[in-house]
C-alpha cells in the first residue's frame, strides 16, 4: 500500500513540475447579441480582404507556426486582389489554423497589415463555399479579381 502512494505521490510531483510549451487559441466570443446580416457586416469591415476561391496547394513546414495556402480567387468581396493569392495560417488545432484542403472551395475572410501579408483562422468567418450559402447571400454578388501580372 505506501508503495502505491509513493508511486502516485512520484507521479503528482512529475505532473505539476513539468513545463510544457504550447499555443493557445483564443477568439472573441461570438457576436450572437446581432443578427446574422450585422455580423457578417461586422465581419466585412473587420477584414482586409474577402475572396471566394479554390485551393491550388497547400505548404506546411513543421519547423514553423505557419501554413502557407494558396488560392485561385473566383469571387472577389473585399480587396483589391489578383486572380491568385497566398495567404497564411496556423497548423490547426491550438493555434486557431484553418485547415484547408486542396482543390476545396472556401470563403475567405482575411486580415492582415496590406493586401500582400494576408492570413485567416478558424477566429474569423472563413468557411468551405459549399457552408457559405447564408454569407453569400448577404455579402452580394461580388466581383470579378483582376488577371494577375504575367
Amino acid at each position: 500500500m505506501t508503495r502505491v502512494i509513493f508511486s502516485m505521490l512520484g507521479i503528482l510531483i512529475l505532473l505539476v513540475f513539468t513545463q510544457t510549451d504550447s499555443l493557445a487559441c483564443t477568439c472573441d466570443l461570438p457576436l450572437f447579441n446581432l443578427s446574422l446580416d450585422q455580423q457578417v457586416k461586422h465581419a466585412r469591415k473587420q477584414s482586409r480582404a474577402i475572396f471566394s476561391g479554390r485551393v491550388l496547394e497547400v505548404t506546411e513546414n513543421p519547423q514553423t507556426y505557419f501554413v502557407v495556402v494558396k488560392f485561385r480567387i473566383e469571387r472577389l468581396w473585399k480587396g483589391n486582389l489578383s486572380d491568385e493569392v497566398t495567404i497564411i495560417t496556423g497548423h490547426g488545432g491550438g493555434d486557431c489554423g484553418y485547415r484547408f484542403e486542396v482543390g476545396e472551395s472556401y470563403l475567405v475572410y482575411a486580415y492582415g497589415s496590406d493586401e500582400n501579408r494576408l492570413g485567416t483562422n478558424i477566429c474569423q468567418r472563413t468557411k468551405k463555399l459549399s457552408d457559405a450559402r447564408e454569407d453569400l447571400r448577404i455579402l452580394g454578388k461580388g466581383k470579378v479579381p483582376r488577371k494577375r501580372n504575367a
